[in-house]
């Protein structure tokens, strides 16, 4: 298949959509997925730097993007983020919400103030970009929100993961028809573009008209598993 006949399926050329902790992970390959199938990318990262660069990745990839420097979890940075973008298009035809934030934390060594910025970085920022995407999306589109990742078990994790996914099912029954929200679970955490292609195109899809259907799914994604660095005694051992 050619691209063009492509994009026309997929129906995301000159479509508007706004990603979220772009600048990185999850989010940065997920921008270039998006520019790759000619959307218009609105880079969201609270590293202005960061949205800066990918802005210009998706660029390279014959898209148009714009960097915005914003950090979800904080209310007036959302309304800021939003008002720029009612500025600069009017409205959104999609969100794309990525709470990469995850604890390595054993849950009997838990502290409250990492307990609390958990709670913001992922469940606040879902919160805030849903209520808002509901005002930006009303004329229809989409929101794609990015989970922590399955392979984390830990129950403070797999609670975030509960909260995130009641705010996805009780927003399909707030929004109008018109608008889809749906979640993705990626299988481990972002290991680098080459290695998490699986995720992004999930998450194109689900922002495609191929996807037109789907409304409060949370998708499971099982992801390839990077090649690990030798160990240093393997190193050794291959020394003369």
């Amino acid at each position: 298949m050619n691209p063009d006949a492509r994009e026309d399926l997929l129906g995301l050329t000159g479509r508007v959509v706004m990603i979220t902790g772009a600048g990185r992970g999850y989010g940065r390959a997920i921008a270039h997925a998006y520019g790759r199938n000619r959307a218009t990318v609105v880079a969201v990262d609270p590293d202005v730097e960061l949205a800066t660069a990918v802005a210009s990745e998706v660029e390279a990839l014959g898209a148009t993007a714009i960097p915005i420097r914003g950090d979800m979890s904080v209310g007036l940075d959302v309304a800021t983020t939003f008002g720029k973008i009612e500025e600069l298009y009017g409205m959104l035809d999609g969100i794309v919400h990525v709470a990469q934030t995850v604890s390595q934390t054993p849950f009997v060594e838990l502290l409250e103030s990492e307990w609390y910025d958990l709670l913001n970085a992922d469940v606040k920022s879902s919160l805030y970009t849903l209520q808002h995407g509901l005002k930006y999306l009303a004329g229809g589109g989409f929101v794609v929100v990015v989970m922590p990742p399955a392979d984390n078990q830990e129950p403070h994790v797999a609670s975030i993961r509960g909260a995130m996914r009641g705010l996805i099912e009780g927003s399909t029954r707030v929004f109008p028809k018109t608008v889809r929200v749906n979640g993705v679970v990626p299988s481990r955490e972002a290991a680098g573009e080459e290695y998490d292609l699986p995720l992004a195109r999930a998450v194109v899809a689900l922002g495609s008209t191929v996807s037109e259907g789907i409304h409060g799914e949370v998708i499971g994604v099982e992801l390839p598993q990077p090649p690990q660095p030798p160990e240093l005694y393997d190193i050794l051992s291959e020394l003369p």
